[in-house]
């Protein structure tokens, strides 16, 4: 027998334990509800495993080959796979301000977000020197809305980053229409929205930039991992510069810079200030996996939703207000959320469901001007963002993923009449 035949025989017993091992894994109690479970198995492991095996490990030809499936999915030109969505986030600002955009971004210039957000769709404006305007959000979907848009709009103003939050789409056409209108670069933070549709279209191939997360709790896992999309040529290349060093060796032009810089040897060629944020061969492996199943996850978590939705839709009568899918608009639910007439009923609510080990969080950050990390560094408030922070006191949203079984929804549901009967 042969070395690769021997290695062939040992991946495939190696893959034979990894079924048996998933074959024997508990099952989530009934009256479990965490927010969110491994929705890996056998074929996503053995992948990974099998890059480690062969000994490619960094960023290679499973990569590229996710990149390519991704960009599909998404309907862009182009898809550059990242360490985190956070990493997603940073890279699209950083190639952005890079002084070879034309119309690019500078110290000082503005970035319209909404005040309803995660930490690291903001902190990267800060970190490039730019300032971020918060702009209030729709009380209905939780996110940014044209008008406010419009409103926020200064001098300074170069670029708006919508999010599509908790799995619910901005309305992008009017946005995208202000957008052209004033010249805006637009950066679509799509990382708990993957496959969410708005208008036929999927979110986050409107705009300049789209970027999405797979860490271990969101619409697909890399456990850790991101990508970014975009149609720009330039901005891809840039992209995949400052993915990896700001070095050449990644760029459509290699060839030209090299003969621009003859004295430095090609494989150490630098001509970016860059980051490492480079993914790894396992990852990818886990992503190609994650994909294919991505659409049996959404429609998974849809059809969770629909049920909640149902169930509980009378706790109006006690001042429940769910978040519900807008017209034109698929969401892919990456969470449920519920908003409460009172903020000591919200604290509440929450103790009771996590009593019954039903997971809670607040709507993201809630407010973000309140968080020290922004209130304490520059930016520019756009009105009173009073959904924004009436949000922030009495919003919440509980674990919505494709292992919540029939048991587990009659359990919440159970658990919400509950309270509001007491």
């Amino acid at each position: 027998m042969t070395g690769a035949e021997t290695r062939a025989e040992i991946r495939a017993e190696i893959d034979a334990l990894i079924v048996r091992h998933f074959e024997h894994l508990p099952t989530l109690p009934a009256d479990q509800c965490p927010l969110s479970v491994p929705l890996y198995g056998a074929e996503e492991v053995s992948g990974a495993l099998r890059a480690l095996l062969e000994q490619q490990v960094t960023m290679g030809s499973q990569v590229r080959e996710f990149e390519r499936a991704f960009a599909d999915f998404i309907g862009s030109k182009h898809a550059i796979m990242v360490n985190s969505g956070s990493s997603a986030n940073l890279l699209a600002i950083s190639v952005l301000a890079e002084r070879s955009v034309e119309r690019g971004l500078r110290p000082g210039d503005e970035v319209v977000v909404p005040a309803v957000t995660w930490a690291t769709t903001v902190a990267p404006i800060l970190q490039l020197g730019l300032v971020p305007v918060l702009v209030d959000i729709d009380a209905d979907t939780l996110n940014m809305r044209a008008d406010g848009l419009r409103e926020a709009i200064s001098a300074r103003t170069r670029a708006v980053m919508p999010v599509h939050l908790l799995g619910n789409p901005v309305d992008m056409a009017p946005l995208m229409e202000i957008a052209r209108e004033h010249d805006l670069w637009v950066i679509e933070d799509t990382c708990e929205s993957l496959g969410s549709e708005i208008a036929g279209q999927k979110v986050g191939s409107f705009g300049d930039f789209g970027t999405f997360s797979f860490y271990f709790s969101h619409h697909i896992t890399t456990i850790e991992g991101g990508m970014l999309v975009t149609n720009d040529d330039l901005l891809h290349d840039l992209a995949r510069s400052l993915r990896a060093h700001g070095w050449s060796r990644d760029m459509s032009n290699r060839v030209e810079l090299e003969h621009e810089n003859p004295s430095i040897d090609p494989h150490f060629l630098f001509v970016n200030l860059g980051y490492n944020l480079r993914p790894m061969e396992s990852q990818a492996a886990f992503g190609l996996v994650q994909l294919r199943r991505l659409e049996e996850f959404n429609e998974s978590r849809r059809e969770n939703a629909r049920y909640l939705a149902d169930a509980l839709g009378d706790l109006s009568q006690h001042g429940v207000r769910l978040v519900t899918e807008q017209e034109g608009g698929r969401s892919t639910w990456f969470g449920f959320s519920v908003l409460l007439n009172d903020a000591g009923r919200r604290r509440a609510l929450c103790d009771h469901l996590e009593a019954r080990n039903i997971a809670t969080r607040p709507i993201v950050a809630g407010n973000l001007v309140l968080q020290p990390a922004f209130r304490d560094n520059p930016h520019r408030v756009v009105g009173t963002l009073e959904n924004a922070t009436s949000i922030g006191e009495r919003g919440l949203f509980i674990g919505n993923h494709p292992s919540l079984t029939p048991a587990h929804l009659d359990h919440i549901v159970l658990a919400f009449r509950d309270f509001f009967a007491s």
